[in-house]
């Protein structure tokens, strides 16, 4: 894989048989790998209410997984730290970046590997050359000694601007270095939050809070092109006229209109610290599987945020996205780690990070080579911070054979089995514990309304209404309530258009419930309105209805993004294309998981699907809207190397917003049908029974739809012939016709 032009080639194989990061080509060791992690919590100079806590915690994380995780060795001499109150950091100062960034222009040599993060606020000010920028501002990172605004020629002193980045990473490629950039900074979002989350902050800075007139920021919104989508920072790509310029890829926690959140992660996680949401899933996502592309790795942070609903914020991904992160080309990864044995107790170096929760099985094995029906004995996850677990004894996978539902052993049934280890003092020296399941929450968590002077007794309904869905065992969904601000998925809240910051003339005043997403904010601009139910009515019955409609709609959606993290077809194996064709000019525009394109009234979505596997596969299309329902577009049965081309989907005037394109893989059962997930735009059965452990994309589906269970697992076994599966998502922004 070459990086770039003039890059060397940086191939590696490094085989996960022998321990979670394994040796790795002398080629890989002879570069030098850089890390500079910018972390701003405070800021002095301005307003005390916007002084963060997550970026210190972003860069102890980032550090930690660079130096005890990574598959590529990162020398602590050179992982720069900027953040206070770090054990050998310095401060995040604008002199301080500068200086570390000049630094690292000095030491790369071609074939290096610079990670740069920039945790903390960002903003907009005046360009200082509007013809450089769509809207006339120049894009900034707001480092710790940033002071107020002064003017329209001035603007803010101290600050890191999006040019000043741009030739800081021009002179490191120059060098013939690979850069990776993560900004996990906001910019300029201004919806209104109207559902509280307690323990949630937007990395967000108001003009009014450095001293900045609005109308400079205004005056540019309204200038904004919808169909031009606009990284926060200005970073030039690698291109062919660059002969020795070495790669890049840049991630965007949000787009230059948008924000950010910090929150206490992972989420519902005892004593959980604050993270950036970006920083954190970026990280986990690596933990779970460092054998991925750039690419792969920004589908599995928008499939993560689609599962949480966090519909207002759209990251960017830009650059050499199909090159192997941190450069590594390596063998399939196998989530397996040696066991410590100690009178402490036994750990692994596995944790929170790598989807290792308390209760997570794990097979024992006495070599890492073995496969999991050789295990000598399991163990569970008891507790677990970031990267380490304390391990218990635990039963093996039974099935009971009257419901066929797993079951725990008794101490005497254990004792029964031929498994040789049974207690903790005979787990033998070199053994490795293995994942044996991936589990998914299929819960949705609703935060009830918060109390209302205006609308008191519509709030009251609304609570009773969500009980009664809660307690329904015969409804395919299963959601659990939380108070107002506590962590959910969903958030409502019951106002009055007319009393929203950007209500117009005429707005409604009557009591309307709105279905927020996770971060609670509300907008009333087109493409941003989020669902709702005007309660003018007292009818009871019809309100609840209602409810339950936009609830099993929000379920199913954030479900299946949850899925598609099980995913186990590789991208080669079913390639799925989706190309927007304009109404009028033909213009043909890809649609690709890590990009968001505009698509208006009239434009048309084109499918070509290749199974390039040896099995026969089935496709299904659904079209997830942005008032969460769910549309069944069509099924496909391919042959092993046949192709499907054809027209799925024309958007029209029925809704505006952030919407999104499911695509679905399923490995063919012999003698079964071709799988049918159009009963997902209806309301489901609920299934009285629970099956088998699923074992497949299908399977976890139908396990999700039947509202049975809260929390299922898909096998991780290692047969050669178990049903694979993906579960794929395009988002799609769909506006008016300028």
């Amino acid at each position: 894989m070459i990086f770039g032009p003039g890059a060397k080639a940086l191939m590696a194989s490094v085989a996960f048989a022998a321990s979670l990061v394994g040796p790795m080509a002398s080629s890989a060791l002879a570069r030098t790998n850089y890390a500079v992690v910018v972390g701003v919590t405070e800021y002095p100079h301005l307003p005390r209410n916007t002084w963060l806590v997550g970026p210190r915690n972003d860069a102890l994380l980032v550090r930690d997984y660079l130096l005890n995780q990574s598959p590529v060795p990162f020398d602590p001499a050179n992982v720069a730290i900027l953040a206070d109150d770090v054990d050998g950091g310095r401060e995040p100062t604008l002199a301080s970046i500068v200086e570390t960034l000049d630094d690292m222009a000095q030491k790369a040599e071609p074939g290096d590997f610079l990670y740069l993060q920039f945790s903390g606020h960002g903003f907009q000010q005046t360009a200082a050359d509007p013809s450089s920028e769509l809207d006339g501002l120049d894009e900034i990172f707001l480092p710790k000694d940033t002071g107020r605004w002064v003017d329209r020629t001035q603007g803010m002193p101290n600050v890191l601007v999006d040019d000043m980045v741009g030739d800081a990473l021009d002179r490191i490629r120059e060098k013939g270095a690979f850069v990776w950039v993560v900004f996990d900074s906001c910019h300029s979002g201004t919806a209104t939050r109207a559902a509280p989350g307690d323990d949630v902050q937007e990395r967000k800075i108001d003009p009014e809070s450095v001293g900045m007139p609005p109308e400079v920021l205004y005056e540019a919104a309204t200038s904004r092109d919808v169909m031009a989508r606009e990284a926060p920072v200005r970073i030039e790509p690698t291109g062919a006229a660059s002969t020795r310029k070495g790669g890049m890829v840049a991630f965007f926690a949000a787009q230059t209109n948008e924000t950010t959140p910090e929150m206490p992660l992972p989420k519902g996680a005892e004593g959980a610290t604050k993270y950036g949401l970006f920083t954190h899933t970026i990280f986990s996502r690596l933990a779970e599987n460092p054998s991925v592309t750039y690419r792969q790795l920004a589908e599995g942070v928008l499939q993560h945020y689609t599962s949480i609903n966090r519909t207002s914020t759209t990251p960017l991904f830009e650059g050499d996205l199909d090159a192997p992160v941190f450069g590594m080309e390596m063998e399939e990864f196998i989530p397996q780690w040696p066991v410590r044995v100690a009178d402490s107790g036994v750990t692994i170096s596995g944790g929170l990070l790598n989807g290792l929760v308390p209760g997570t099985r794990l097979a024992l094995l006495e070599k890492a080579g073995d496969t999991i029906d050789k295990a000598i004995g399991y163990l569970q996850v008891d507790r677990a911070d970031n990267f380490t677990s304390r391990l218990v004894m635990a039963s093996p996978p039974v099935q009971d054979e009257a419901d066929e539902v797993d079951i725990a052993l008794t101490e005497d049934e254990l004792e029964a089995t031929s498994l040789t280890v049974k207690t903790l003092g005979d787990i033998p020296a070199g053994a490795y514990a293995r994942m044996v399941e991936a589990t998914f929450e299929f819960t949705l968590t609703v935060a009830r309304p918060v109390a209302s002077d205006a609308h008191p007794e519509r709030v009251a309904m609304v609570n009773e209404l969500l009980e009664a869905l809660a307690e329904d065992q015969n409804r395919p969904m299963r959601i659990a309530l939380v108070a107002p601000g506590e962590p959910a998925d969903l958030r409502l809240a019951v106002m009055a258009e007319a009393s929203l910051d950007d209500a117009g003339l005429g707005a409604s005043t009557l009591p309307t419930l709105w279905f927020l997403p996770e971060s609670g904010e509300l907008s009333l601009e087109e493409g941003r309105r989020p669902p709702s139910i005007t309660m003018e009515s007292d009818d009871t019955a019809a309100i609840g209805d209602a409810i339950a409609q936009y609830l099993a709609r929000i379920y199913r959606a954030t479900n299946l993004a949850r899925i598609g993290q099980g995913s186990d077809y590789g991208p080669q194996d079913v390639e799925i294309t989706f190309t927007l064709r304009r109404q009028g000019t033909g213009e043909e525009v890809p649609i690709e998981t890590t990009n968001l394109p505009v698509g208006l009234p009239g434009d048309r979505v084109h499918l070509r699907a290749t199974n390039n596997t040896g099995s026969a596969v089935d496709i299904n299309v659904l079209y997830i809207g942005s008032d969460y329902s769910i549309g069944f577009m069509g099924k496909e049965r391919l042959q092993p190397s046949a192709t499907m081309d054809d027209e799925f989907i024309e958007f029209t005037e029925d809704s505006y917003g952030k919407e999104l394109i499911v695509a679905v893989a399923s490995e063919v059962v012999p003698l079964k049908a071709t799988l049918d997930l159009s009963y997902l735009g209806q309301p489901g059965v609920r299934a009285m029974t629970r099956g088998p452990l699923p074992e497949s994309i299908a399977d976890l589906i139908g396990e999700m739809d039947s509202g049975m269970a809260t929390r299922a697992g898909k096998s991780l076994s290692d047969r050669q012939n178990k049903q694979r599966g993906s579960v794929t998502i395009y988002p799609v922004q769909t506006a008016p016709r300028p």
